[in-house]
């Protein structure tokens, strides 16, 4: 307790203060300070003594938070001086990996300069070496080209007695030759009178043919043929196509023109698939053409 008050005087006389303030109070009220007053419910004052423990704690946490302060500080003091130092390693190390490449760039401009002057003499001895070449070449085919004159003047004596040999050959070819064109002309001109005679026969046997069959298919299909009440029109035609097989049977039957009645039309149809099988060329040309045709059926009769 001793300890306290010469450690913490000015506290506990404060304290001891305010304790007799408290006592005076609550003992003689405030009546001489303040004028009369109509009287009012009395607020107890709760007073709590301070005691040396307090005090104690009180100063022993001001001492911690002081302790922490310090230690805070200390905290940022070393962070600071971490923080300069790392930044004095990260310039120590800057200035080391510069002189580094300061180092290597003048290694490299040196291997560089180094390389050069050994490719300048490299392409000095080779440019002496084809020079040297070239000059040797030169000789050399000087040389080959004499030969080579010599040779082609053989050569041309030898081409002009062969070119001779071959234009005499040549014209003795080309005498035959106009003598067999000649010869083949007359033969083709023949065959091609022939075989014109022979297809201007054949296509008057085939046109006949053709008109008998269309004739025939004409009749064969009139024959089958009834007019409807609604066509009394004499002057009534329509274009038929008509497709069948080889043996003439129809295989499909379509106007393609219309009269403009409908029920001479419908007859037509009917009477061309009641008139199957219809009449075929003899031809196998002819046969394959009539397989798809066209007619147009104007009835003659009834």
């Amino acid at each position: 307790m001793l300890e306290l008050i010469r450690r913490y005087p000015l506290g506990f006389a404060l304290a001891v203060l305010l304790h007799l303030l408290i006592v005076l109070l609550m003992v003689f009220g405030l009546d001489w300070l303040n004028p009369p007053e109509p009287r009012k419910p009395v607020q107890v004052v709760q007073a709590r003594l301070v005691d040396a423990s307090q005090l104690q704690q009180a100063a022993r946490k001001k001492q911690q938070e002081e302790e922490k302060r310090r230690q805070a500080e200390l905290e940022r003091k070393r962070r600071l001086e971490e923080k300069r130092r790392r930044e004095a390693e990260a310039k120590r190390k800057a200035a080391l990996e510069q002189k580094k490449k300061q180092e290597a760039e003048r290694k490299r401009k040196l291997e560089q300069e180094r390389r050069k002057k050994l490719e300048a003499e490299r392409r000095r001895r080779e440019e002496a070496r084809k020079k040297a070449e070239a000059e040797r070449q030169r000789k050399l085919a000087l040389q080959k080209k004499r030969e080579a004159e010599k040779k082609r003047q053989l050569e041309l004596e030898r081409k002009r007695k062969l070119e001779e040999k071959k234009r005499r050959e040549a014209e003795a070819r080309r005498k035959e030759e106009a003598r067999r064109k000649a010869e083949a002309e007359r033969r083709r001109k023949e065959a091609a009178r022939e075989a014109e005679l022979a297809a201007q026969f054949q296509a008057e046997r085939e046109a006949r043919e053709r008109a008998s069959v269309i004739a025939a298919i004409k009749r064969q299909v009139e024959s089958s043929w009834l007019r409807p009440p609604s066509a009394s029109d004499r002057n009534l035609e329509a274009k038929v196509r008509v497709r069948v097989n080889e043996s003439g049977a129809v295989l499909l039957v379509k106007v393609i023109k219309s009269s403009g009645n409908g029920a001479f039309d419908r007859s037509v149809v009917t009477a061309v698939y009641k008139a199957e099988p219809l009449p075929m060329p003899k031809s196998p040309r002819l046969r394959q053409e009539f397989r798809d045709f066209t007619f147009i059926f104007k009835p003659t009769s009834q």
